[in-house]
């Protein structure tokens, strides 16, 4: 496509008119829209959003954009050229991005034009009817893995629709009529997870999965496979990417008047190396890496 697809003036009870977007102009030229779901997805969906290349850079040169992992899944539809990022080129129309390990590069070329649904940890399961440790690594999932999805199928009718807050709402419409053929998450995933993220908030990352246990009504073998099934990840590997998500947060408000040992410790970490063997596991960077990088872009300004 062209021109970038806007919101219908007439749609009265549109995404655009109750939802809220927020609307991201990054120093890579990227522009991200976010919108929240409805009522009905919420439980599920993080949010809906929509990217492109907006800077007038003639050179047509490839800057790179961050990627962090949070436990999460995504489908994406592609309108623009093939999708560069160091994990794989995605050449596809559409795919699934299941959970990931670590962070990974996306290639943000002038032709970008993504849209995209980022769910909840613990709910792409149930949308792609499927255990996520099959979807987890590194690599794009193309739809012809998937051809129960029909994604290429929804990518066209997503093509032929003129504006974005139409194309939301047939996404919207395609999720809620997978999550009414979808069998039912085990309580204990929610609740776990929600468990997980209150402790890695406090900066209690370090609780260990049997304290969790012990507050359940299944084993640590079984919540393993429960996590595995709809997660994609082990609890303790989520446990990990929610505390160096906190850890990224931690460094980004402080900047540089901040020590990294007292990021660390914030985060749940009492020791360093740990704590920096761990970030670097995720982020492909040292905690210190990661701030220059978060100075040489955004400068000194404190960000979300």
């Amino acid at each position: 496509m062209n021109d970038e697809p806007q919101p219908s003036p007439g749609a009265r009870r549109g995404i655009v008119d109750f939802r809220p977007a927020s609307l991201t102009a990054l120093p890579t030229g990227l522009r991200l829209l976010q919108f929240a779901p409805s009522p009905a997805l919420r439980a599920h969906v993080q949010c809906f959003w929509y990217a492109r290349r907006i800077d007038a850079d003639a050179s047509g040169a490839n800057v790179s954009e961050l990627l962090h992992p949070d436990g999460g899944m995504g489908l994406l539809f592609n309108f623009g050229g093939p999708v560069s990022r160091d994990d794989g080129v995605a050449a596809r129309a559409a795919w699934v991005d299941g959970p990931k390990l670590r962070s990974v590069r996306l290639r943000v070329g002038r032709d970008l034009d993504l849209l995209g649904v980022r769910f909840r940890p613990g709910s792409g399961a149930l949308i792609v009817g499927k255990p996520l440790n099959e979807l987890a690594g590194a690599t794009p999932i193309p739809s012809d893995d998937l051809r129960h999805l029909t994604l290429e199928a929804l990518h066209e009718r997503l093509w032929q629709t003129p504006d974005l807050t139409s194309r939301i709402a047939m996404l919207e419409s395609f999720l809620l009529e997978r999550l009414r053929h979808a069998e039912a998450m085990p309580a204990v995933v929610p609740a776990s997870l929600a468990w997980l993220r209150q402790r890695a908030r406090q900066g209690e990352g370090a609780a260990s999965i049997a304290t969790l246990v012990d507050e359940l009504p299944v084993g640590q073998r079984r919540l393993e496979r429960l996590f595995q099934r709809h997660v994609g990840l082990t609890p303790k590997r989520y446990a990990r990417l929610l505390r160096i998500a906190r850890s990224r947060e931690l460094i980004k408000q402080g900047g540089r008047g901040v020590a990294l040992t007292d990021t660390a410790h914030a985060a749940g970490y009492y020791d360093q190396a740990h704590f920096i063997h761990d970030f670097k596991a995720v982020t492909g960077m040292t905690p210190g890496g990661y701030r220059e990088h978060v100075q040489r872009r955004y400068g000194h300004g404190v960000q979300p």
